[in-house]
């Protein structure tokens, strides 16, 4: 009981570092990837007036549904403005809803420790805490979405209580779709179909209450297509999120794509597991099918979502690893579930697990000794204590593994939070200081400083401005560029250089999409 005890103690320690990790220095990078252009959504909803058919550039925008980019004008609002952290606050509020679902639903069905195992792994999941959490993107929050319904369709199917399950289940696709498309079609059928063969229960799809979630979904969809008809025709917007679907088929890629995939894609999908993804271990048993299958019903709903769903994926080339990240806290139970029935595993497998534990603290401690000789860090004045004092915590997390050889994970997790608030203090602050997004930052304030608050064009075929120098540029104006398809007197135009005549002034120069691109006054 006392081991028990300060076990736990361990694990709520990792928990707090998870979360100062994520928050800590959020907003000091400036944004980058996919993150300026859900912002620039966001910025022209507010601007517009027009919450339902997206504009970029002042172009109807059909990538994406626009619920995200609700999500983002509501922190911002919440925030005072969009700012960086503000804007990746969302993230951050997933991952904890992530961790908080696996929690109860683990404490729920097994058992407090069980929860917390499996809510701390997905947190420390590569992809997830190095990667993901630090920035304004949509995955993580799609992922809460879909979790949430498809843990509904157990919680409220193992009490037969159909009515909750399929409004819950159907509210929770309604979401989807609005958020990130199609996929969430996807998810709800195959993981229905899945869960009442499995429980040979397949009229119950026939039931009044499936019709009506049905319905639900109908009704919400439709709703919003009637919404957004008052604007822009629907079908345009179906058009693309249908087009997108179908380019990640097999019947649009080549068998050499097809067969890479099969080889490539569950490689990719242990890496962003790692380092947690080595509990994998505890499940190579002769008896894994019947660990998986027949010990918990829980356990075997995670597994039967995670293959049931994944294997779509696995098999449409052009599929990115982060579509299937609403599966990561079911592989979070497996492995949870592995670790919970250990002793019951070869010799072999707990001394491997223990031994890796070990080697991912002691890299994360050369990883710190070695920060003062990174080129990109020397401009950080605290990168001397800093390597020295995280590479002392590393060496007493070290100790302890050697003095407790029963609590690798423990030690494991918190070595893990104890990383990723090294990777803020150093990686987030070189984000800021010399990139391409700080470059494009820097770009921005040049061009306000040149163009101020005057009205701005977009000119030409091509595009001209990076998302990020276009998010700050808009920002310091507090008005968004736009697309304009003829050159005016006296207007100011970001455009290609070889686009202009010898009316046009040139007033700044760069390179972008290795062309000569420029800020451009019509005389």
């Amino acid at each position: 009981m006392k081991r028990q005890i300060g076990e736990w103690r361990w694990y709520k320690v990792a928990a707090w570092l998870f979360l100062a990790g994520m928050l800590l220095f959020s907003g000091k990078a400036p944004l980058y990837l996919e993150e300026p252009r859900r912002a620039l959504v966001a910025m022209e909803m507010l601007a517009s007036g027009n919450y339902w058919a997206s504009t970029l550039f002042g172009e109807w925008y059909y990538n994406k549904p626009p619920l995200f980019n609700w999500v983002l004008l509501l922190f911002a609002w919440l925030g005072g403005g969009f700012h960086e952290w503000a804007l990746r606050l969302p993230t951050v509020v997933s991952v904890a809803g992530l961790a908080g679902l696996l929690f109860f639903s683990g404490r729920t069905y097994i058992s407090a420790r069980f929860g917390m195992v499996s809510a701390l792994l997905f947190v420390s999941f590569s992809a997830v805490l190095f990667y993901f959490s630090a920035l304004a993107e949509i995955d993580l929050f799609y992922a809460l979405i879909v979790f949430g319904g498809l843990l509904a369709i157990y919680h409220f199917g193992e009490r037969r209580q159909y009515g909750l399950l399929f409004f819950l289940v159907y509210l929770s696709c309604a979401l989807g779709v609005m958020a990130k498309g199609l996929p969430s079609l996807a998810f709800t059928a195959l993981s229905l179909l899945a869960y009442f063969i499995d429980k040979k229960q397949f009229k119950v799809l026939f039931s009044p209450a499936h019709i009506g979630g049905i319905l639900l979904l109908a009704g919400l969809l439709g709703a919003y297509a009637w919404k957004y008809a008052q604007y822009n025709n629907p079908l345009f917007l179906l058009e693309t999120l249908v087009g997108e679907s179908s380019d990640r088929t097999v019947a649009t890629n080549s068998a050499r794509d097809f067969f890479r995939q099969l080889v490539v894609f569950p490689l990719d999908v242990f890496k962003d597991l790692l380092p947690g993804g080595l509990l994998a271990v505890f499940l190579f048993r002769r008896d894994a099918r019947d660990l998986l299958f027949q010990r918990h019903p829980f356990i075997r709903f995670c597994a039967l979502m995670l293959l049931v769903n994944i294997a779509l994926y696995w098999l449409s080339p052009g599929t990115r690893i982060r579509y299937v990240y609403p599966l990561f806290p079911f592989a979070a139970c497996i492995l949870a579930w592995g670790y919970e029935r250990r002793a019951e595993a070869a010799v072999w497998a707990g001394r491997f697990f223990r031994t890796a534990s070990g080697v991912v603290t002691g890299l994360f401690a050369l990883g710190a000794l070695a920060l003062p000789f990174v080129p990109d860090l020397q401009f950080i004045p605290y990168i001397w204590p800093a390597s020295a004092g995280f590479a002392l915590v590393f060496a007493g997390l070290g100790f302890v593994w050697r003095r407790r050889p029963d609590w690798p994970l423990p030690l494991l997790l918190i070595s893990l939070g104890v990383a990723r608030l090294l990777f803020d203090l150093t990686v987030l602050p070189q984000r800021a200081h010399d990139t391409e997004a700080q470059r494009n930052k820097t770009l921005a304030t040049q061009l306000y400083q040149l163009a101020g608050d005057r009205p701005l064009y977009l000119y030409g075929e091509e595009k001209v401005l990076s998302f990020t120098s276009s998010f700050y540029l808009n920002r310091l104006r507090r008005q968004p560029i736009r697309l304009q398809d003829q050159l005016q007197r006296g207007q100011f135009y970001l455009m290609p250089l070889d686009l202009t005549s010898k009316r046009d002034s040139v007033l700044l120069r760069f390179e972008y999409g290795r062309r000569e691109k420029g800020l451009v006054i019509r005389r």
